[in-house]
């Protein structure tokens, strides 16, 4: 059990002045969060080829049963099990653009956070902790605040937790909302099973009303077949991670590495918990430890899950650190007591993340963070557009090619995001291609490719080995890339 907090409220006075505190600080958090949301450049690779897919849905009226953006694996039979985050990518896109869209993945961080938060008061953490664990652990995952299917995801996550922490409190009346949550899920993202490596240890560890639980968690893997694909579903997001492609070429389905303060804090966790339960001898329940345990586990085998184990870690390293940081740090409680001082700090935080919005931004921060990350050719494709007369085929690296697959579809192109989708052979004969091996030639050769797009800074070999050969001639240039056509 979680130690209950000794309360010493001696007024509703009193207890409105800590509830109010409490909401304050909880705004702060929210909005720096928030703000890291805004000024995080919108990545090619995660987002304009599933916008791609929405437009090609969109277009002809139904879910595609194939590859249609590759010349190399054109018709191949493939499943778009994101077809509901790629529709709705789409829709805001065209509606606001970048703008709009970086308004949407505020809306999802701050959902989170909020349910985080309310996670933590759930468990009565002391406001102060609760705003500072959720800011540190904030701040770590920051790198996951980007347009991605996976940001819908998140305020779900938030909300099964929430909902979880109540039933464990003997609180049922929201259990009914797991299988809506559910549903939902399974449509915008591969993650919905963590629901379940949050419900099944619950079912078996928790305290709270075990048969309600069970009959809500069935009613939820049923609601698991309502979508596109059916029990298929399970099958997909399975093979998506065991795909061979997935575990050797992308880099979030890698293990972490202690390199970075952000992954020095996550690594730090590990060695901190047991230090400090051991040291303040706080009772925490099995199902938090059984939780940390099994999220701990999926934060070591990849990157990509580094999120769901940084909002549980903030959950537990609170409840161990409740107890001793209210004897101790704030025994005197009563913080930002001025309304009208909170209210300025209010809305001068509300006005950061709208003033340093995209698209409002370049009016007043003219040497700020770009609207698009350095590896996104803006200039390179649109003057490949202004010339259709090129021809062959084209090759271009990872983060230019699910540029191009928005923002040029009429050229096919040698391959996507979607990993999973194309053989460990033609990962090999991509990177013989972008290191400039020895067989470069002969692949682009193998594939009749006629054009070349690349960021030559990070090229450099390929660079040098282009420019040696005199098969190939420069035909644009601008400060980060090139573009190649192969002599007639």
């Amino acid at each position: 059990m979680i130690d209950e907090p000794v309360s010493d409220n001696k007024s509703p006075e009193i207890s409105q002045k800590r509830e109010n505190t409490g909401l304050f600080i909880m705004f702060v958090t929210v909005m720096l969060m928030v703000t890291i949301a805004t000024l995080m450049p919108l990545p090619p690779n995660d987002f304009f080829p599933y916008v791609r897919i929405g437009e090609e849905i969109a277009a002809t009226g139904s879910i595609p049963t194939t590859e249609f953006m590759t010349y190399t694996q054109f018709g191949k039979p493939v499943e778009y099990a994101y077809w509901l985050p790629s529709l709705i990518f789409m829709w805001i896109f065209k509606l606001g653009g970048v703008t709009l869209t970086t308004i949407v993945v505020m809306l999802c961080v701050a959902a989170y956070f909020v349910l985080l938060w309310l996670c933590l008061q759930e468990l009565e953490i002391s406001p102060l902790l609760a705003g500072g664990l959720i800011f540190i652990f904030g701040l770590t995952g920051g790198s996951y605040y980007i347009a991605r299917p996976q940001i819908f995801a998140f305020p779900l996550f938030g909300l099964t937790l929430l909902i979880l922490i109540k039933w464990l409190k003997s609180d049922d009346r929201l259990l009914w909302l797991l299988p809506l949550v559910t549903v939902f899920w399974v449509n915008v993202h591969g993650s919905f099973i963590i629901q379940f490596f949050l419900l099944i240890p619950a079912l078996i560890f928790g305290s709270g009303n075990r048969k309600k639980l069970l009959i809500i968690t069935l009613v939820a893997l049923a609601a698991t077949m309502i979508n596109y694909y059916g029990f298929g579903i399970w099958k997909s997001t399975f093979s998506v991670v065991g795909n061979e492609s997935n575990r050797l070429y992308s880099l979030e389905f890698q293990k972490p590495t202690n390199e970075g303060w952000q992954s020095n804090i996550q690594f730090a966790t590990y060695l901190v918990i047991p230090v400090l339960t051991a040291l303040l001898k706080t009772r925490i329940k099995v199902i938090y430890w059984i939780w940390f345990l099994g999220f701990s586990w999926m934060a070591f085998s990849g990157i990509r899950y580094g999120i769901w184990y940084l909002g549980l870690i903030t959950i537990l390293i609170g409840c161990i650190l409740d107890p001793f940081t209210r004897e101790h740090v704030f025994k005197e409680r009563r913080y930002f007591q001025n309304k009208k001082l909170n209210l300025i700090i209010g809305i001068l935080l509300i006005l950061i993340p709208i003033v340093t919005l995209p698209g409002l931004r370049e009016m007043w921060w003219k040497n700020g963070q770009p609207v698009f990350s350095k590896s996104t050719p803006v200039e390179a494709v649109e003057w490949l557009r202004k010339n259709p007369q090129l021809p062959g085929e084209i090759w271009s690296d990872f983060d230019s090619s699910t540029y191009l697959t928005y923002a040029l579809p009429e050229r096919k192109l040698f391959m996507t995001n979607r990993m999973d989708d194309f053989p460990v052979e033609q990962y090999e004969e991509y990177l013989s291609i972008f290191h400039g091996r020895y067989n470069w030639e002969s692949i682009l050769d193998k594939y009749n490719i006629n054009l070349l797009l690349f960021n030559f800074s990070e090229q450099p070999v390929f660079m040098d080995a282009i420019t040696a050969s005199p098969l190939w001639k420069e035909i644009y240039r601008d400060e980060r890339f090139v573009i190649y056509e192969r002599n007639s």
